[in-house]
């Protein structure tokens, strides 16, 4: 819970709450002797445990420490409270930040202010050799904002993921993206080398959205597709949405955001100059703030207005994004919804201790859960799709499917054994120290004991009135992490995407179809409603009536019925056997060989895995890698 005011820490009383996120909450606090308010940053309880977040928390202090300039918020000193907390005492601005400024309050000249102040920041810093690394108008506190125009003078803040720059080769190593989506320079999404020029790209995408009150892509759905988005889309010219803006600030934002660092802006003082001289003439002055026409900045729109032709020249640079972009989609689509630490998506709320009833027992969590085991089939999906790197993953005897490996940023071991009480899980679970372990498979009560004298242990919940989706799963598994928010986040982004997919092939709505696994042990049926039952009826999909589940408690997969082979239209065949490869029919049984409706063929691991345990990142997979399998033979 937030310190209430009048609260004592290292001699500052707690006058009020300023924000609160992941790392800890920012308070106004009086300076323990002088006449004044600092703005007092303090490390949550349930972080202050964990070595790594310690070390984050002071290099955040240290770094900024090293930053003396006018247009970057002073860290004046930092320390640690008798019960083990940090905290971080720093400059208190007395304003409020650009994305709150009103639209009619974003004049000219306004706007050129805030970009030559964070400009002045940013280049001070990056000479100091120093990343910002999360640049956007959120951060841009301006102080004296109200108290007249001349006045005021705008502060870069927020450097808790700032980056020496001689460190800049380790911010892109796979899964390590650590930016906010909407502001993401292409070759930090596409894994490449990361310099001064992802913050001066990430400035010209705040100026775009001073100008418009909307981020460049703001019309694509999804953190995952948002990412895409930068490295394939073309730049959208400002003047597209604010026709009255003077038609020489397209050509700054084009500069700003190319896609290629090469051709952008090489100072974020160029980008200021250029953005001055476009909007103003060249000064920021009142007196010439008119030379552009007042504008008022539309509210966001439902959907993109239409984008002109590319040149020639920005085709083929398009056209080669594309092509590197494709290759990655699946990738971004899988990993970017947990790994991108954004004010706007990962915010955490303070943990409220609470009680989870599971099949063989309660779970007591007082804390937020830092640590974690992910054992069942669907858990490592959930818990790293809600932000969080577990200290092991079981379960996976043929490893890791390529869409979660590159979910996993950091040397995480992964069990083989698909028994979670096998004597190697449970080694190597030891060795891990989780404080927490979950395993939401249908394991029996002697593994529960096993796995609970490790540590607590969340199974699937007692209550099975619902059934168990992978979306019961991951709003289940938030709820003992803490991250409820972000569940429903990636529940509303994956419904999105499944309702975009099923309108854009209406030859799958109401067409019957059944889920066949197919491996040299025989031939099993999935019931409904189970993973693949879930995922092909959100595709619009009527399932196979034959194989239902009369409750919860039933199998999900069942073995085939030979006087129920009437599969309808479609059947989905999932192969496993030895003589599977390519898609093809060979060594199939009559049986399917000979059906006379629409027969998939599914051979790729990875996507059968991803289509029999379901979650979002298998999901966002899914809607790469199965849909266009199916509207190729389905018209």
């Amino acid at each position: 819970m937030p310190l209430s005011a009048g609260t004592l820490v290292a001699g500052y009383r707690i006058e009020g709450v300023l924000g609160s996120g992941g790392m800890g909450t920012v308070y106004i606090a009086r300076h323990p002797t002088l006449p004044r308010n600092d703005a007092l940053k303090i490390l949550s309880a349930e972080l202050s445990v964990n070595d790594r977040f310690r070390a984050r928390f002071i290099r955040e202090a240290d770094l900024a420490a090293t930053l003396n300039h006018p247009n970057i918020v002073t860290v004046y000193d930092r320390g640690q409270t008798d019960d083990g907390h940090l905290w971080i005492a720093m400059e208190y601005v007395d304003g409020l930040p650009a994305d709150q400024l009103a639209g009619a309050n974003r004049t000219p000249a306004r706007i050129v202010r805030i970009i030559t102040d964070v400009a002045r920041a940013l280049d001070y810093a990056h000479s100091r050799r120093v990343l910002h690394r999360d640049v956007k108008p959120a951060n841009f506190l301006i102080s004296g904002a109200g108290a007249g125009q001349q006045e005021e003078r705008t502060l870069l803040a927020d450097f808790g993921i700032a980056r020496a720059l001689d460190d800049a080769t380790s911010l892109t190593a796979t899964g390590s993206l650590v930016t906010t989506a909407d502001y993401a320079a292409p070759e930090a999404v596409q894994d490449q080398e990361v310099d001064h020029r992802a913050d001066i790209y990430a400035l010209g995408c705040s100026l775009f959205e001073l100008l418009t009150g909307r981020t460049p892509y703001d019309e694509v759905q999804g953190i995952a597709a948002t990412l895409i988005a930068h490295v394939v889309q073309p730049i959208p010219p400002p003047t597209d949405y604010v026709p009255d803006l003077p038609p020489a600030i397209d050509d700054v934002i084009a500069r700003a955001l190319a896609k290629d660092p090469a051709d952008r802006f090489q100072s974020a003082g160029a980008l200021a100059a250029a953005t001055a001289a476009a909007l103003t003439g060249g000064h920021a002055t009142p007196d010439r703030a008119n030379v552009t026409r007042p504008w008022t900045t539309p509210p966001r729109p439902v959907a993109a207005p239409p984008v002109p032709p590319p040149s020639p020249q920005r085709r083929r640079r398009s056209r080669g994004a594309l092509v590197g972009a494709l290759a990655i989609a699946l990738v971004v689509a899988a990993v970017v919804a947990v790994i991108v630490i954004s004010q706007r998506h990962n915010d955490l709320a303070p943990y409220q201790p609470q009680t989870l009833n599971g099949t063989y027992g309660a779970v007591s969590l007082q804390h937020r859960p830092l640590a974690v085991a992910a054992l069942g089939p669907g858990d490592p999906d959930a818990v790293l799709s809600l932000g969080v790197q577990p200290v092991l993953i079981g379960g996976n005897r043929d490893g890791l499917p390529n869409w979660l490996q590159t979910m996993v940023h950091s040397s995480v071991p992964v069990s083989p054994g698909a028994d979670a009480a096998d004597s190697g899980t449970l080694a190597t679970l030891a060795a891990a120290k989780p404080d927490l372990i979950i395993d939401t498979a249908d394991i029996d009560k002697p593994t529960y004991d096993k796995l609970s004298a490790i540590a607590p242990t969340l199974t699937r919940p007692a209550d099975t009135s619902q059934d168990w989706t992978w979306q019961t799963q991951l709003s289940w598994i938030a709820t003992a992490l803490g991250r409820s928010d972000a569940a429903k986040k990636l529940l509303a982004d994956a419904a999105a995407q499944q309702s975009k997919m099923k309108s854009q092939h209406p030859a799958f709505d109401a067409k019957s179809i059944t889920a066949v696994n197919y491996s040299d042990a025989g031939s099993t049926v999935a019931a409904r409603v189970s993973a693949p039952t879930n995922y092909l009826e959100g595709l619009g999909f009527t399932y196979n009536t034959h194989y239902r589940r009369a409750g919860p408690g039933d199998p999900a997969v069942v073995r085939l019925d030979p006087a129920k082979t009437d599969f309808g239209d479609v059947v989905l065949l999932l192969r496993t056997d030895k003589a599977a490869g390519g898609g093809g029919y060979g060594g199939l049984p009559a049986l399917y060989s000979g059906y006379s409706g629409v027969l998939v063929i599914v051979d790729d691991p990875a996507t059968i895995t991803a289509l029999n345990t379901g979650g979002p990142a298998a999901t966002a997979y899914l809607n790469g890698a199965l849909v266009n399998k199916l509207a190729s033979q389905l018209h």
